[in-house]
């Protein structure tokens, strides 16, 4: 049975929140607002976002739109360390709003604990620091607990990250699940420290090789920028096998 993997670039940011051990949080200073047009992503042409961002660069809102139509909206909270601590989403057309809640603990300004709660205030998941090695090598073991209630049974899924760093960028991780299948990602930079190229491997190799939807994607996917005069990026490309697509395009507010 094949597996399927989704690209969704549009809703990309909200799924990147699932874990901030996984993310730098961008900042963008000396910016107010954020329009971006998306394109090769989720549902094709049309979509585009309009994002707020505070007095420290961060994104505190953002608007996501299919032509002139608001589809939902995204609130932010942050610590003083820039880690998000609440994040709110409503759709338009449902009328529901969902809350996810984040909780941390550090040692060294790293993150040794993380918990997700979701808005039923029953599932959650955590991440804890179980080794690190000189700050390259940290090991992080994952707990998700869902509750059925048709059931009414708790189910707990268990993972290890294994997270290498260089020059202070993620190089590679590793995903190992309990039956010890494990997903290995590693990643390139450019000079400026922007993601260039994402190779995945997985063991033990897949039966049927994987298969993206909703957007170019490849497990060996490599990415272009172009910038404007401060430095953010205008517009974003991603390259697979030889071919180019653009996916969004941004247009900043000072």
């Amino acid at each position: 049975m094949k597996k399927t993997i989704l690209t969704l670039t549009f809703i990309l940011c909200a799924f990147l929140l699932k874990a901030q051990l996984f993310r730098e949080t961008s900042l963008y200073p000396n910016t107010t607002g954020i329009h971006r047009k998306y394109f090769n992503g989720s549902g094709g042409r049309g979509y585009w976002t309009y994002e707020k961002v505070d007095t420290l660069g961060r994104i505190i809102e953002r608007n996501s739109y299919k032509n002139n139509k608001l589809l939902g909206k995204d609130l932010y909270q942050y610590n003083d360390k820039h880690d998000v601590t609440r994040y709110i989403y409503t759709t338009s057309d449902l009328q529901r709003t969902d809350t996810i809640t984040y909780e941390y603990t550090y040692i060294n300004n790293r993150i040794a604990f993380q918990k997700c709660t979701f808005s039923n205030n029953i599932n959650s998941t955590t991440y804890r620091l179980v080794a690190n090695q000189g700050d390259s090598v940290l090991t992080y073991q994952e707990l998700s607990y869902h509750y059925y209630p048709a059931k009414k049974t708790d189910t707990v899924f268990e993972r290890t990250y294994i997270l290498t760093y260089q020059d202070r960028l993620l190089v590679k991780k590793e995903k190992i699940t309990s039956n010890k299948e494990k997903e290995i990602t590693c990643f390139e930079y450019n000079n400026n420290g922007k993601l260039k190229r994402r190779v995945i491997t997985r063991e033990p190799k897949p039966e049927f090789p994987d298969v993206y939807t909703g957007a170019p994607g490849s497990d060996d996917q490599s990415y272009s920028y172009t910038y404007d005069r401060a430095g953010r990026v205008k517009k974003l490309y991603t390259i697979i096998a030889d071919r180019t697509y653009k996916l969004s395009t941004s247009r900043y507010e000072n």
